[in-house]
């Protein structure tokens, strides 16, 4: 199966990796010419953090190139399915423009995004495409350009979305599309836990419920997960946070589980190590994802008249940690 996978971070480098290994056709594209150049160089290498085998990719068992130039590769030699792995910030300011040309084929297009908007983003972008939003589990660390570590198995969750649907419906037509029925095998044969649902909404924001609370957080203070439980105070913050996001979730009649904060809570003491997504964009200088995950909660306060005042401080003072140049 050819697969073109656009984003080479820690997640992209992972499943890269690990699909070429199982034998398919893998087309990676970076944003930076010298991840490219390494990539040529070194191929890519995988570890393991339980002391697994590592797996080595050699250079020329894949193509990496530049994200500029996939659009005209795919025109000229479709692939089976892309897979896009970049950030929300990325997907929302760089991709449309490069993605346009594709408006009148029909890509299969699977999503693995934090955060809220960017499916109906690609739906209105991409009308005639299957778009399917995905969710994972999976731990991956980023260690160079060419090299990940896999942090922790998880599980790889594939549905599409109802368009312009209430926020909490499911997707109730069938979800037949042959391409992704043949990647959840591709990935499944790659060593992936992954499965196809009806109900990726409801997945979708209860990932965005985790991290509107986990990453803003972990950024500020500049911790690992596990040091949020470190403290009375701090779990007061992401109590308050979880409470006032539970708030939001009721007005915009979102299900949500009755344990979801118990869940954070495991799924900080899970991760205790791990550097959040948010907190390493922070560190690298790079812009974070906030508004996607924090802001998109804001947003929907605001449509149902609800304040959200702590989720906007969060906005604001991560965005204000980054300084753009002008």
């Amino acid at each position: 199966m050819r697969i073109d996978i656009i984003g080479a971070g820690s997640l992209g480098l992972l499943l890269a990796g690990r699909l070429i290994s199982a034998g398919n056709e893998v087309r990676l594209w970076c944003r930076g010419s010298q991840q490219v150049h390494e990539l040529v160089r070194s191929g890519i290498n995988i570890s393991y953090e339980d002391e697994g085998t590592p797996i080595r990719i050699k250079s020329d068992l894949f193509h990496a190139g530049l994200v500029t130039g996939f659009t005209e590769t795919y025109l000229r030699e479709p692939g089976g399915c892309i897979v896009i792995t970049v950030k929300q910030n990325v997907l929302h300011h760089d991709l449309p423009e490069m993605l346009q040309p594709l408006r009148n084929e029909r890509p299969s297009i699977v999503c693995f995004q934090n955060g809220i908007g960017h499916i109906e983003l690609l739906q209105k972008l991409l009308p005639e495409s299957n778009i399917y939003a995905a969710v994972t589990t999976e731990g991956a660390k980023r260690k160079t350009l060419t090299e990940v570590i896999h942090a922790g198995k998880g599980e790889v969750w594939l549905g599409k979305v109802p368009p312009e649907a209430s926020m909490g419906a499911p997707f109730t037509e069938p979800q037949n599309d042959i391409e992704v029925i043949h990647l959840l095998e591709t990935l499944s044969v790659a060593g992936f836990s992954a499965f196809l649902s009806n109900d990726m909404n409801t997945m979708i924001y209860r990932k965005l419920l985790i991290n509107a609370v986990i990453n803003p957080l972990t950024a500020l203070w500049r911790i690992p997960n596990g040091e949020l439980l470190a403290s009375e105070e701090r779990i007061r913050v992401m109590r308050d946070l979880y409470n006032e996001a539970i708030a939001v979730y009721e007005a915009c009649d979102i299900p949500y589980e009755t344990d979801s904060w118990e869940v954070i809570a495991q799924v900080c003491r899970s991760t205790s190590g791990n550097t959040s997504s948010m907190l390493a964009d922070v560190l690298a200088g790079r812009a974070t994802e906030i508004r996607w995950i924090n802001g998109s909660l804001v947003e929907m306060g605001e449509r149902s008249g609800l304040a959200v005042p702590l989720h906007r401080i969060m906005c604001r003072l991560v965005e204000g940690m980054i300084a753009e140049e002008r």
